[in-house]
């Protein structure tokens, strides 16, 4: 039986102006899991990520995150931003760390 799931995105889509960061996004994350995101500058990356913790909203689609349904205004988002953790690969990770020792 796998674990289950922490976080998922269905078909999320997010615009800014006319311009289309996310098309159609859809993952699962289960409980456990650590996984990479992983792309060239513009594609999405960090837009995928601070949707998942509400800092930006998504336009289409739908993202549940520890079985709380990210849409509309939420009252709940603290507790939705306590169970996300996020880190980039640039000056806030250790230097003398692996990236994966710093997602540890």
């Amino acid at each position: 039986m796998s674990a289950p799931a922490i976080i998922e995105a269905k078909s999320v889509s997010k615009w800014y102006g006319q311009f289309q960061a996310l098309k159609n996004i859809n993952l699962i994350v289960h409980k456990g899991e650590r996984i990479v995101i992983c792309g060239p500058s513009g594609s999405g990356k960090s837009t995928l990520i601070r949707c998942f913790n509400r800092l930006e909203a998504h336009q289409e689609g739908d993202i549940v995150v520890n079985g709380v349904a990210l849409h509309g205004k939420m009252t709940n988002v603290a507790t939705v931003r306590s169970n996300v953790g996020m880190v980039f690969q640039h000056f806030n990770l250790f230097p003398h760390m692996t990236v994966l020792m710093n997602c540890m």
